[in-house]
């Protein structure tokens, strides 16, 4: 999870790997983040963190659609909307006509360092989750990278569908094909209106590196 919201990966650190800190409710942690305090709760062999209020939501101007789609690298033909969805990130998101879309996009090579971008859309019925996600972001020397699964992509997305009607009560979303990943990002709204996002994480290396993509 990368920035203002890394509440899983970096709780999920805590409990794996205990630092002497004891909850003051059981199965429940406060994670620190860039967007501020954000809960985290263990719930059925996940972890899921309460998605922030958006800083920022609404249609994209035509500038910013424009240069979202170039950095995207997507048919402007294939684009349904350009939305804000900032939580810390400031995510300009392209929802897409299909996941087919979504995973045809061809994104630049370097983009202006912030830059936080991103493409949604519908998988087929059946496919195991309901949508298909890509993440991109600038990293300090502004090559525009791919992230394998993204929480602060995935909680403003969420908030989007939710408040547009597009989604119910709860899907789940992929993000990471493209990159060698598989990840599976479960979302639900609760009956407070509270945006839950979980996924299981495990702990694949430790003191020392992971090679791949990403």
């Amino acid at each position: 999870m990368r920035r203002a919201v890394r509440a899983v990966g970096a709780s999920w650190f805590s409990v794996d790997k205990p630092l002497g800190g004891v909850p003051k409710a059981a199965g429940a942690i406060v994670q620190e983040c860039g967007i501020g305090l954000v809960e985290v709760r263990r719930e059925e062999g996940m972890l899921a963190f309460r998605a922030p209020e958006l800083a920022r939501s609404g249609p994209l101007d035509a500038a910013d659609l424009a240069e979202t789609i170039r950095l995207c690298g997507v048919r402007p033909e294939d684009v349904i909307a350009g939305i804000h969805a900032a939580n810390g990130p400031g995510w300009k998101v392209l929802h897409m006509t299909s996941s087919e879309a979504v995973l045809a996009a061809e994104p630049a090579a370097r983009a202006p360092l912030h830059t936080d971008v991103a493409l949604l859309g519908r998988r087929a019925e059946g496919d195991g989750a309901a949508w298909e996600l890509r993440g991109f972001f600038a990293d300090a020397g502004g090559r525009l990278c791919e992230d394998p699964v993204t929480g602060s992509l995935n909680a403003a997305v969420a908030q989007y569908l939710f408040a547009s009607g597009q989604a119910e009560t709860a899907y789940i979303a992929a993000q990471g094909r493209k990159v060698g990943a598989d990840g599976l990002v479960h979302c639900r709204r609760e009956a407070d209106r509270s945006v839950w996002v979980a996924g299981k994480v495990a702990t694949v290396s430790a003191g020392g590196t992971v090679p791949g993509p990403f």
